[in-house]
Order: C-alpha cells, then structure tokens, then sequence
C-alpha cells in the first residue's frame, strides 16, 4: 500500500509542479526567518544574521532542485520539457522535419526490405519436407551457378539426357 500512496504523491507533485515550487520557496523563506530570529536571540545584529543564515543555508535554487529530485520524477519532467522543446522546433521548420521524416521514412523501408530478403533466401530453411537430404548435381564447385552451356538460349550445366 505504501508503494501505491508514494506515486500517487509524485503523480500529484509532478501535475502540481506550480504548487510544488511555491510551497518549497515558502518552506526555505520560514526556515531562513526562523534562524535569522534566533540568530538575532543570540545578539547578532539582523544583517549579521541574515548573511550567517544565507552562508549556512546555501543556495535556494540548488536546495530546491535537490528537494524536487528527492521527492517527485525529475526525469520524467525533463523528458516532458525535451519532447516541448522538439515539437516546438518541429513547428518552427517544417521543412527540415519533412527531409527528416522523409529520411527516416526511406531509412526504415529500406532496412526492412533488405532484411525481409536476408531472412527468405539465407536466414529461412528450405521450404521442403527434408532440406537435409537435398543434393546438388555438378561437376565442380562452382556447378550451381548459371554458367553452363547455352542450348536453345536457356543456360543449363547438364543437357536433358546426360541428366
């Protein structure tokens, strides 16, 4: 159950983003008030309490981006804003997308024949009952090529009687 109430909190904090940022800026400003305050209690004045607490406390924007990795998908925000970001650019030229699809298009097509043809003639076995107990007729290595005698203008390596 606790798995289940984990992503519904990061599924809220990553439609909430908005939210999420205003509630960690105001988080970090009541923690910086709270120890200036008690820096001030202790007899510094507010301006030497405000520059130890801002040396203490670091960078906001670092401690938020930390807070937002620790408690939501940061990964898959990125992703979001990447994928914008490329629509975006699409949008913006339309014609290198259509050479880049165009590209791809060919690409992929291409790639598929080749392989639907590797798979048929070399990867596939033959489409007899025993492709073990095939023979090949020859006199040589080379036998299975179209290099025979020319008779009648079909090219054969052995005449129909010798056969």
């Amino acid at each position: 159950m606790d798995w289940i109430r984990e992503f519904a909190r990061r599924i809220s904090m990553l439609i909430r983003s908005g939210q999420f940022d205003a509630d960690m800026d105001e988080e970090m400003r009541l923690h910086r008030k709270l120890r200036e305050r008690e820096k001030v209690a202790v007899g510094l004045t507010p301006e030497q309490a405000h520059f130890a607490v801002s040396k203490r406390f670091g960078n906001p924007l670092v401690l938020r981006e930390e807070s937002r990795d620790i408690w939501s998908w940061s990964w898959l925000e990125y992703t979001i804003q990447d994928v914008r970001y490329g629509l975006r650019q699409i949008r913006r030229s339309p014609g290198f997308t259509a050479v880049a699809v165009l590209t791809l298009a060919l690409g992929i097509g291409a790639n598929s024949a080749i392989f639907t043809l590797v798979n048929a003639v070399m990867l596939k076995s033959l489409p007899v009952p025993n492709p073990g107990e095939l023979y090949r007729l020859g006199d040589n290595d080379n036998c299975c090529v179209m290099m025979g005698t020319q008779n009648g203008g079909s090219f054969v390596l052995y005449s129909y009687p010798l056969y």
